[in-house]
């Protein structure tokens, strides 16, 4: 089954460059929390909070939430006010389509009971892909995704797709219109086409470049921090000469109503594709941003999960620093006890095994245990999981099960360790 997944990562994940002269893995600097700076982590022991020295997970229920004949992917859940979930993913009749469309859910507080799924979005001739939903401060939920469409020029397509946001001021129950936050355009006028490089150039001759995002919005006092990827528009007849993509955070510091780019690390490795960022600030302040990246020609070439580290509220972040293993489309989340999580679709070097997975750390990033493993998928996709505390002692971590049949959830007991002082 890895063909397909090869053939589906490459007809849908954007992305660009072509710098062919140096060794990928040698972009990718160091090993990813390796050591551990004390006078960084007596930072984090702030307003006299005492962080564990290590977190136990122990499961303690297994379920599934969705089930279809289509295909079900992309989960993410996030708390109500009132102590209720609401879970977003999308439908489709296969894993890439127009058919896609995003669906909610609403479980109880405990996570075991759900709601029949709803059609929350849906535009038509659209794939709707990959939602997040964040609850804000002042209790509004965001669901951001990214649309993707397929346009002829000839005997080719071009794919485009940018990111977008709806909003809902009643729990999930009703949603605004589709407002699209990236900058680039999701139809080309005639006269767009393959420059002589072989990129794709819109009808003035300027490339194409096209966004998605896969983790949620981020809300950091009067400020919306989005983690997009993006770049030069595939061109599936010649991939590896196109611009590999990297990673930018789109901010807005007026409720959504604009939006402005920054670039992550620009050009800091020209021969490796970043991927599906996921952005978290920790109660120290640390910008945590781990990336899943392709070492090879395309998109879907296997690269470890890597992070970069900001000190000084993103103004400038670390080199970035790869993992010892494949991982997609990372969740970072902070627990009411000080522990980072990050969960992942893990896959072997080969892409014949694929898990769902997770590892926490004490330290805000600084060190990661070893991955957990929630699920074994043997060589069939599946995966993007998402966090949701349930109160102070379990976790439920969402995720799509083998093929995309299945929304599914586990239940963990958090039991953290403190040292005694």
């Amino acid at each position: 089954m890895r063909w397909i997944i090869a053939l589906f990562m490459a007809f849908f994940f954007l992305l660009f460059g072509c710098d062919q002269g140096s060794n990928p893995a040698e972009d990718v600097l160091g090993d990813a929390g390796t050591d551990v700076d004390a006078d960084i982590i007596e930072q984090n022991n702030l307003n006299n909070f005492i962080y564990p020295v290590s977190m136990n997970l122990t499961e303690v229920d297994r379920f599934v939430i969705a089930q279809d004949f289509g295909h079900l992917a992309f989960p993410d859940v996030a708390p109500l006010a009132d102590g209720r979930l609401l879970l977003v993913y999308r439908q489709g009749d296969s894993h890439v389509d127009a058919t896609g469309r995003i669906m909610k859910q609403f479980g109880t507080a405990d996570g075991t009971i759900w709601s029949t799924p709803e059609v929350l979005l849906d535009v038509p001739g659209i794939d709707d892909r990959d939602p997040s939903i964040t609850r804000l401060g002042d209790g509004r939920l965001q669901v951001t995704w990214f649309q993707y469409r397929g346009q002829p020029f000839g005997a080719d397509t071009v794919y485009l797709h940018e990111t977008f946001r709806a909003e809902s001021l009643d729990e999930g129950e009703t949603w605004s219109d589709p407002v699209q936050v990236t900058p680039g355009t999701m139809t080309l006028a005639a006269g767009a086409g393959l420059n002589a490089e072989g990129r794709w150039v819109d009808s003035q001759g300027e490339l194409v470049i096209v966004h998605a995002s896969s983790a949620p919005m981020v809300e950091h006092g009067d400020e919306w921090i989005l983690p997009n990827y993006g770049g030069n528009a595939l061109n599936l007849n010649n991939i590896a000469g196109c611009l590999r993509s990297e990673i930018s955070l789109f901010t807005s510091s007026d409720q959504g109503q604009t939006w402005e780019e920054h670039t992550v690390l620009p050009g800091a490795v020209p021969s490796v594709w970043l991927q599906e960022p996921s952005l978290l600030i920790t109660r120290s302040g640390r910008r945590l941003l781990q990336v899943r990246t392709a070492y090879g020609t395309t998109p879907s070439t296997p690269g470890d999960l890597a992070q970069s580290v900001s000190e000084d509220q993103g103004t400038t972040w670390s080199p970035w620093q790869p993992f010892s293993f494949v991982g997609h489309a990372p969740d970072l989340f902070q627990t009411s006890h000080g522990v980072v999580l990050s969960a992942f679709r893990e896959i072997n070097d080969a892409f014949t095994q694929e898990w769902v997975s997770l590892m926490h750390s004490v330290d805000e990033g600084i060190t990661w245990t070893a991955p957990l493993r929630i699920a074994d998928c043997g060589a069939i996709e599946c995966g993007y999981p998402s966090f949701a505390e349930l109160d102070g002692s379990r976790l439920l971590v969402v995720y799509y099960g083998p093929g995309g049949t299945t929304i599914e959830g586990v239940i963990y007991e958090m039991q953290p360790v403190y040292e005694a002082r």
